[in-house]
């Protein structure tokens, strides 16, 4: 697989988004336009949020996250067709909860919650610009009042948008040609990162340990495919653990993912060390633990 140079990097690239939608602005802007709602103040807002992994699960890591005073809203970007949104959504909300329960909150302190999915495709094929879930009576009769909202955008649909702010914002997402003063500030932004050379350092390292690691992948003896998923997953969570420099989740990360190798795989634990980079003694000790 192939991977972009830096320079050749859209909004609409994982790195960038969540580089991107870090500036408090911007990300305002999109969320408001998107949901149709004023967000009176961010209290928090982040790129590539991490929740850490709960009850033995998966954690996960957002593209981004802001919490506003009275609502949580995450937008994952989604450039390609998976089919499986409403399982990834579910899943996503269920974790959210948690974390915010595990912060103290009881039931009717949950805010109102939104997870949004930018698609570049259409993930249901009925031509729309907007799916909008809420939890409803079988006929539909009454509205659960969960306060959680679920929203995939499809922006090869942009012109089915009825808001001409959804529509601006969904069109540049197709074409790349920004044509509000959102967009604009977008793609400001876009042109900007270009000059940003701790951004490119990260991205040429998160490339470069793409190649390597599918190369020991295969000298240790993985089938290519295998070898080329587990690889760019474990170097996909090395980049987002870089844009916001988590040592610490990275060094996690790592020893996950040799776990998993020999666990699942049953990769020898010295070949698995070896090719997440860590350290043997450390890994024998955590899969003791977990006998």
């Amino acid at each position: 697989m192939k991977y972009k140079n830096y320079d050749d990097l859209f909004f609409t690239d994982d790195f960038l988004f969540s580089k991107i939608m870090r500036n408090p602005e911007i990300a305002k802007g999109v969320v408001e336009n998107l949901l149709g709602i004023k967000i009176s103040k961010i209290k928090f807002l982040t790129s590539q949020h991490t929740i850490d992994e709960l009850y033995n699960g998966r954690g996960i890591r957002l593209d981004a996250y802001i919490e506003g005073t009275n609502e949580i809203i995450d937008v994952e970007m989604q450039t390609k067709l998976r089919k499986d949104e409403g399982l990834r959504m579910r899943y996503y909300q269920s974790v959210i909860d948690i974390e915010s329960m595990n912060k103290g909150k009881t039931y009717r302190e949950l805010k109102e919650s939104y997870i949004i999915f930018l698609c570049l495709q259409d993930p249901f094929g009925k031509g729309k610009a907007k799916y909008s879930f809420t939890t409803k009576e079988d006929d539909n009769s009454i509205i659960l009042n969960d306060r959680t909202h679920k929203i995939i955008y499809n922006a090869s649909s942009f012109n089915k948008a009825e808001n001409q702010e959804v529509k601006a914002f969904l069109s540049f997402l197709n074409s790349k040609r920004a044509s509000d003063k959102l967009t604009k500030k977008i793609q400001e932004a876009v042109d900007n990162s270009k000059d940003i050379q701790p951004w490119r350092a990260e991205y040429m390292l998160w490339k470069d340990q793409i190649r390597e690691w599918q190369d020991e992948a295969q000298e240790t003896g993985y089938n290519e495919g295998l070898a080329k998923g587990l690889a760019e997953g474990h170097a996909e969570g090395l980049a987002k653990g870089h844009a916001e420099g988590h040592a610490e989740g990275l060094a996690e990360g790592q020893l996950k993912s040799a776990m998993i190798a020999v666990k699942e795989l049953n990769t020898p634990v010295d070949k698995a060390a070896k090719l997440f980079s860590v350290d043997i003694t450390k890994l024998e000790n955590l899969l003791q633990e977990q006998m």
